[in-house]
């Protein structure tokens, strides 16, 4: 018997939000409906909201101590947004088809490699949220972050998400994926 050694497998941890974007939308068959679907589903990847009978709470998940989708999100008309989706979409990888309603955002570049953990995540939200359109996932996410009636919502308008949480005493809790 040889000396066999066990190499452990390394993730590859240098990933930003544009291969995040790239990895969703090839999950929905390489295109998503709108920027409001696509927004709010890289929002429900980073977070999510649970509802008992102690109150609310706020699951952010991260990989490595950073945001898992490399995202921050402010409090705006339509929920939660991220200029930095937003800048990742003027890459030369992602086209937004505008002929026709609705606004189609493709992504035409390789498939990029992300850790297994933030993979599997990206694949949870895909699978269960990934049929509904741009205007239920907003409806969703408004109702899980209680921003409710309308004049909250214009309270809390260009707050962070996490700041929101935390004035609301919704318990945020930063939850690390599982990267071995």
């Amino acid at each position: 018997m040889g000396n066999t050694e066990v190499i452990p497998r390394v993730e590859n941890m240098d990933y930003v939000v544009k291969d995040v974007l790239a990895k969703l939308i090839l999950e929905l068959g390489g295109q998503v409906e709108g920027i409001k679907k696509l927004m709010k589903l890289v929002f429900l990847m980073q977070y999510d909201v649970k509802r008992s009978i102690t109150g609310r709470r706020a699951i952010k998940y991260k990989y490595k101590g950073q945001p898992m989708a490399r995202a921050e999100f402010f409090i705006w008309s339509f929920g939660p947004m991220s200029s930095e989706v937003y800048d990742a979409l003027e890459g030369s990888e992602f086209r937004i088809e505008t002929r026709d309603l609705p606004y189609m955002i493709q992504y035409v570049g390789e498939s990029p490699k992300l850790p297994e953990p933030v993979e599997e995540r990206v694949r949870i939200i895909a699978r269960k949220y990934g049929r509904k359109k741009g205007w239920e996932l907003e409806r969703h996410v408004v109702e899980l972050l209680d921003l409710v009636p309308e004049e909250k919502k214009l309270y809390y308008m260009g707050w962070p998400v996490d700041k929101y949480l935390k004035h609301e005493n919704i318990r945020l809790e930063e939850r690390e994926l599982d990267y071995g």
